[in-house]
Parts: C-alpha cells; sequence; structure tokens
C-alpha cells in the first residue's frame, strides 16, 4: 500500500478552529511554535505543532498518536462541531475522509469523487478498512510520526515488552496466532469428531446389544415350531397334495361351470321362445280383435252422440212444458202467450230413446263377441305355453342340482384352501424366521466390524490430538521466537546501516535474547545510556522498524514527521540525524516540529509558524 498524502483540514480540532496545511512536496519543511494564550503560560510548547499530524491519525484511525479520542474538541471555538478531513492518494485510488468527533462520531468517504460512506461509522469505519488494512495509530507512529514523547516508542519499553510490540507490529504475533488458531480448529474438529466416532462406538455397542436378544428371541421362537413329521420334507409333500387336490376340484368346478352355462343358455332360449309366443300370440289376437274394437269404437261414439241429442231434446222438451198462459192467481188467460204444443218433439224423443236401446244392445252384443275371440284365441296357444313352461322347469331342476354339486366343491375348494393357506404360512413363518436369524446374526457381524473399525479410528485420532498439543506446545513456547528472527536479521542489519552514518561505527546491535530483545551501543545496554546517545538510537531503531514494517507490510508513505527528536541534540548529532532522513528516498515531505530550531541551524526548503492567540485559537502560517 503506497500513500501519498496530499492535504489535512482541521475544524475545531484542538486549539484549531479552521486550519490546511498541503503535505504533498513540502521538502524539509520546519515547524515552529508561537503561543500567546496566556493560560498555556508557555512560548512554543502547547501552540498546536503535533495536533496538525495527530489530525492524520485521527483522521484514519479515530485515534491521535498518544492513543487519545475524546477531549480532543476546541473548547474555545465551537465544541458540538469538531471534524478532521485528510486527503491523499493509495494504490491509484483518490481518497477523502472526513471524520467528526461531534455532533456525533461519524465519517464520510469519497473515493475516486463517489460518496462511498456507510449508515454509521462502524459501517464506514469496516470500509476504509478494507481500503487501507493494517492502518493502526501504532503503525502510524512507526512509518510516519516518530516522536520522542509518544508512547508507542519502541525504546521506551523494556526488553520482553519490545518482543511483544514487535511481534504485534510485524504481524509475527498474527501469523503465530493463525497457526495456533489452524492447530486449535483442527484440534476442535479431530474432538467433535472423537465425540461422534465415541458416540457412534456407544451407539452401536448399543445396537449389538439389541439385536443379540433379538436373536436370542428368534432362536427361542424357533424350538418352539415342531413340524409334524419332524421335517421341513413333511410339511412341503402335505402342501403337494392339497395343491393337486385344489387343482382337481379346480378342473371339476370348470366343468360344472360349462355345464351350467349350457343349461343356463337352454333356459334362456326355452324362455325367450316362451316369451314370443306369447309376444305373437297377443299380437295375432290384436289383429283379430281390431274390426270388433273398430265397430265397439263406432258403436260407442254413435250411442254417446244419440245420448247427448236424447238429452238436449229433453231439456227442450221441460223448458216447454214450463211455459203457462193462465195466471196462477186469478185463473184467467194471460194475453199475447199462449201454451207451445210439445207432442211432436214428444214422439221424436220416444223414438231417440228406441234407436239409443238398440245401440246399446247392438255394443253389448259386439263385447260379447270380443270375449268369445279372446277366450277361443288363449284356448289355442295354452298348451304350447304349458309344454315349454315344463321343459323350462325341467331344465332349472337340472340346473339347481348342477350348481348344488357345484357349491359343494367349492366349500371343498374352500376348506383345502385354507389347509394350504396354513401349511404355507407355517413354513412361511419357519423360513422367515431362519432368515431372520441369518439377517441378524450377520447385522451383528458388521457391527462388530464397525465396532474395531471405529475402536482403531478413536485410536488414530487420539494420536492425532497428541502430535497436535505437542504443536501448540511448540507455537506458544518456541516457534514465535524462530518466526521472529528474521525480522530481528532484517532490523539489526538496518541500525547497524543507520549507526555508521550517525555514530560512525556500526557498533550497535538488536538482539532477540530468548523472550526479550535487547538493543546494545558499544556493548552497553540501551538503558546504561546518555540522554543523547539514547535519542539518536531511538531514531536509527524507528527508522529501522519503519522499513521493516514497509517491507512486511508493503506500507509507503510519502511523508514524515520528525517530533521534536532534535531537542536537546547539539548541531553534530543533527546533522547526522538529517543525514540519516536524507537516505530515505520514499519520502518527499519531511516535517520537523522543534523548540530549538534556530539554535540547530537546520536544513529547511519551507518554514511553518503555528500560533495559538491569546484567544487560544491556533492557525498555521506559512513563512
Amino acid at each position: 500500500m503506497n500513500i501519498k498524502f496530499l492535504k489535512i483540514k482541521l475544524h475545531n480540532f484542538f486549539s484549531f478552529d479552521d486550519a490546511e496545511l498541503d503535505l504533498a512536496d513540502m521538502g524539509y519543511t520546519l515547524v515552529e511554535g508561537r503561543n500567546y494564550c496566556k493560560l498555556d503560560n508557555a512560548y512554543s510548547n502547547g501552540s498546536g505543532k503535533s495536533s496538525i499530524f495527530n489530525g492524520i491519525c485521527f483522521a484514519l484511525t479515530g485515534e491521535t498518536a498518544q492513543g487519545v479520542s475524546s477531549g480532543i474538541e476546541n473548547i474555545f471555538a465551537d465544541p458540538d462541531d469538531c471534524w478532521v478531513e485528510l486527503s491523499f492518494l493509495a494504490d491509484g485510488n483518490s481518497f477523502v475522509i472526513r471524520r467528526y468527533k461531534t455532533p456525533w462520531p461519524r465519517m464520510t468517504i469519497i473515493v475516486n469523487g463517489e460518496d462511498k460512506s456507510g449508515k454509521g461509522i462502524r459501517e464506514s469505519s469496516k470500509l476504509l478498512a478494507s481500503y487501507l488494512p493494517d492502518l493502526t495509530p501504532t503503525l502510524l507512529n512507526s512509518i510516519i510520526i516518530l516522536g520522542q514523547g509518544l508512547p508507542s516508542r519502541f525504546t521506551n519499553n523494556n526488553p520482553a515488552q519490545r518482543k511483544e510490540i514487535l511481534e504485534k507490529l510485524t504481524k509475527s504475533d498474527f501469523m503465530i496466532q493463525s497457526i495456533k488458531d489452524k492447530l486449535e480448529s483442527r484440534q476442535t474438529e479431530l474432538k467433535t469428531i472423537l465425540r461422534e466416532k465415541e458416540d457412534s462406538l456407544l451407539s452401536t455397542n448399543s445396537q449389538i446389544g439389541v439385536y443379540d436378544l433379538q436373536l436370542k428371541k428368534y432362536k427361542l421362537d424357533l424350538e418352539q415350531y415342531k413340524l409334524d413329521d419332524n421335517s421341513e420334507d413333511g410339511i412341503a409333500s402335505k402342501i403337494e397334495s392339497i395343491k393337486e387336490n385344489l387343482q382337481s376340484i379346480t378342473i371339476k368346478l370348470d366343468s360344472f361351470t360349462a355345464e351350467l352355462e349350457k343349461y343356463n343358455n337352454d333356459i334362456k332360449e326355452s324362455t325367450n321362445e316362451y316369451n314370443s309366443l306369447v309376444t305373437n300370440s297377443n299380437n295375432e289376437l290384436a289383429e283379430k280383435l281390431k274390426p270388433f274394437e273398430n265397430d265397439i269404437s263406432k258403436n260407442t261414439k254413435e250411442t254417446n252422440e244419440l245420448y247427448a241429442e236424447i238429452k238436449s231434446l229433453t231439456k227442450e222438451i221441460k223448458k216447454l212444458d214450463s211455459i203457462t198462459d193462465t195466471c196462477p192467481t186469478c185463473g184467467q188467460k194471460i194475453p199475447n202467450v199462449n201454451k207451445p204444443d210439445t207432442t211432436n218433439k214428444k214422439k221424436e224423443l220416444d223414438k231417440l230413446n228406441e234407436e239409443y236401446k238398440s245401440l246399446c244392445n247392438e255394443g253389448k252384443q259386439l263385447s260379447a263377441n270380443l270375449e268369445q275371440i279372446k277366450k277361443d284365441h288363449n284356448s289355442s296357444i295354452a298348451k304350447k305355453l304349458s309344454d315349454l313352461n315344463s321343459i323350462i322347469s325341467s331344465k332349472r331342476e337340472s340346473f339347481d342340482r348342477l350348481n348344488n354339486e357345484k357349491d359343494s366343491l367349492i366349500k371343498q375348494k374352500v376348506i383345502g384352501s385354507e389347509q394350504l393357506a396354513k401349511y404355507e404360512n407355517f413354513l412361511l413363518n419357519y423360513n422367515k424366521l431362519i432368515e431372520n436369524i441369518n439377517s441378524t446374526e450377520e447385522i451383528v457381524g458388521n457391527l462388530t466390524k464397525v465396532v474395531n473399525s471405529t475402536t482403531a479410528d478413536i485410536a488414530d485420532i487420539n494420536n492425532h490430538l497428541g502430535v497436535i498439543q505437542q504443536m501448540l506446545t511448540l507455537a506458544k513456547r518456541e516457534f514465535r521466537g524462530v518466526l521472529l528472527l528474521n525480522f530481528i536479521e532484517y532490523i539489526n542489519k538496518k541500525v547497524k546501516q543507520y549507526a555508521q552514518i550517525v555514530f560512525s561505527t556500526d557498533q550497535l546491535d538488536f538482539i532477540l535474547d530468548e523472550n526479550a530483545i535487547d538493543i546494545n551501543y558499544l556493548g552497553k545496554p540501551y538503558e546504561n545510556l546518555s540522554g543523547g546517545e539514547k535519542q539518536k538510537i531511538d531514531v536509527i531503531v524507528q527508522l529501522a522498524l519503519r522499513d521493516i514494517l514497509s517491507k512486511q507490510l508493503n506500507v509507503h508513505s510519502n511523508l514524515i514527521c520528525l517530533d521534536e527528536i532534535f531537542d536537546n541534540m547539539d548541531a553534530i548529532g543533527c546533522s547526522k540525524i538529517m543525514s540519516l532522513i536524507s537516505a530515505l528516498t520514499d519520502i518527499e515531505s519531511v516535517f520537523i516540529i522543534s523548540h530549538h530550531a534556530q539554535d540547530l541551524e537546520l536544513t529547511k526548503d519551507n518554514s511553518i509558524i503555528v500560533e495559538k492567540n491569546e484567544s487560544g485559537i491556533s492557525s498555521i502560517k506559512i513563512v
């Protein structure tokens, strides 16, 4: 990851209200401070010089170089609106990150001009980590910000702590943890498999117990099967005999069925002949009766018409007879009223009644003739029908007799079939029991093989777990030092190279001693050196760490900030350190923060003054 920082903007961050600074192509830039705030009672300290570069760390990680994440708002300006905006390039992408402290923690991320911000600070931080992995305050303090007063200064720790910090910085602890995690994961996996195998073994042994009990039951049931002739062949012989008898019965039944079918057909034919004779006779009778029925119909019609005429004439005569021409009170004749004469009409009525009587007698005679014809006809076919009925009855008797014999054979067949089913079921159960015994014995044999195989697997897994435990012990105790040794050798080579520039000797040693890292100069431990020697060695070690981190994590930056590393150092020491810094070819901006820059006559390309006014507000001025 190659980072090129472009610009930083500060808004109500520490002592600043609104300030910004270009970070790219600044060469050697001297950063001095002026503090006019009487409350601080200082001239240069507290002006806000380090806050600029703390802003870089805060924008990227949410913490300052000192690990601070709270109390960074400017109480003299607007503490309810505090943020830092950092513009930079990383691996071909353009980034603008603005991290807010207030009014609530949040962050906006602009990547190549497009807003990629998450819904909340966690989501945005996760997104930023996906673009810029491994960026932590410790890493930034090792690669970008080098300062005497920083808590993460490597030499500020005791030898045992140095080893732990180097492991974290180089991710060797991560690699060790990764190995441990993989071993522990495999250990957990094997333990899970072991538990499954043990459970399986327990389950299989339980199954064997169940099948053993079942096998005993099958064998006990087998003893209860007492074959009639003490042989399986005897039962089979009886089954065969019954089958032969059933086959003979079936043949007879088939013969009876054919005869019954013949009788049934004969009965149907005779019945059809009987029905046909009845039908033809009825049709013949209908033809004979048709003329008489027509005469009767004609007679009936004439009789009904004459009756209607008689009824009408009778009514008319009755009406005429009811007319009177005398007053019923006085007996005198009524004028203009004549009583009609009905004599002729009554004679006509008598004549009609005679005709009606004659027609009725004629109708009775026609009906009598019709009945006689019916009687004569029925008498002529009665014998034929009687003969046919006798034939049908005789055939029905033969059919019923044969059908009864068939029913008897069917009952014999049912009884034989039941016996056959009984013996076949007996033999089937016997064979099934033998089959169950053989099958169960095979299952028990297979389960026993599974038990033996599972027992062997459990022993093998336990052996693997023993090996993994030994490897975990090695990872926890010895592998850590082996893994770190390559880094130690590289750093030792670098500190010797840099010591040659600063001290004109390479007698500076960076040594791994079991679980501690010792730093010796001219054979003396770092803790026993003078203040000036320690300051120079601090810079050498920090730059060597910067090299190993750049190589190991592939993290490169275009700037470095030297925060008060020259204080208490003479001009020769400063010159040597500047020569060392000049050897860093990947840096285009070197920001030098110092209280005594004028006294040390540091080489510079630009000068920046961070000035805090009487109100406690800082600003940046480029001189």
